[in-house]
């Protein structure tokens, strides 16, 4: 593990400046990334005849909300830095060096629990990187495979595509699936 953490530290130190001068990529403008726009997507709720207060992201950001994510994002930004060097040092230097140095022979015992200590950091680093964000999004994925599984097999309805708003459809399913029915230019909603 001690290898595996210099190996991934330490490669950023030689990888980055030799591609750098390789490949002369242009200086970056941070200030850029304020240019990017934020979605406003009131024209496409007026041609869906939508109410755009339904839609998300519809305000645009006022100067104090801007300023108070620009004083957040500092914020955490400090936050990652501190933490980087603390947990650089700690895990480089602080805790295997003096192990190294003192020539320290394990003892059994102590072997068997550096090895359980061990396996027990990656098993709750699994559990925290791999299993947690997958409880999480359990949800969202099970919406997303179910619509997926809607599509291929052909039983998904018809998307309602602009004819009526939301309002207007609201508790008329099986009036909308009679019209349909009956010929009429309506879609059935589900």
């Amino acid at each position: 593990m001690l290898a595996g953490n210099v190996v991934s530290l330490l490669a950023p130190l030689i990888f980055i400046p030799l591609l750098s001068f390789a490949f002369r990529t242009p200086k970056y403008d941070w200030l850029s990334m304020k240019a990017i726009r934020k979605a406003d997507d009131h024209d496409l709720a007026a041609a869906a005849h939508m109410d755009p207060e339904l839609v998300l992201g519809a305000s645009p950001q006022t100067d104090h909300e801007e300023e108070q994510e620009q004083r957040q994002l500092k914020r955490s930004a400090k936050i990652a830095r501190a933490l980087t060097i603390f947990l650089t040092l700690a895990l480089l230097i602080l805790w295997p060096m003096p192990m190294y140095g003192s020539g320290y022979i394990f003892s059994k015992s102590f072997f068997t629990g550096w090895v359980s200590v061990g396996i027990l950091w990656l098993f709750c680093s699994s559990m925290c990187v791999g299993v947690y964000p997958l409880w999480e999004g359990r949800h969202t994925s099970g919406r997303t495979f179910k619509a997926m599984f809607l599509d291929l097999s052909g039983r998904r309805k018809p998307a309602l595509h602009g004819r009526a708003t939301v309002a207007e459809t609201a508790g008329t399913e099986g009036k909308l699936d009679e019209k349909a029915a009956e010929g009429k230019n309506a879609v059935s909603v589900s």
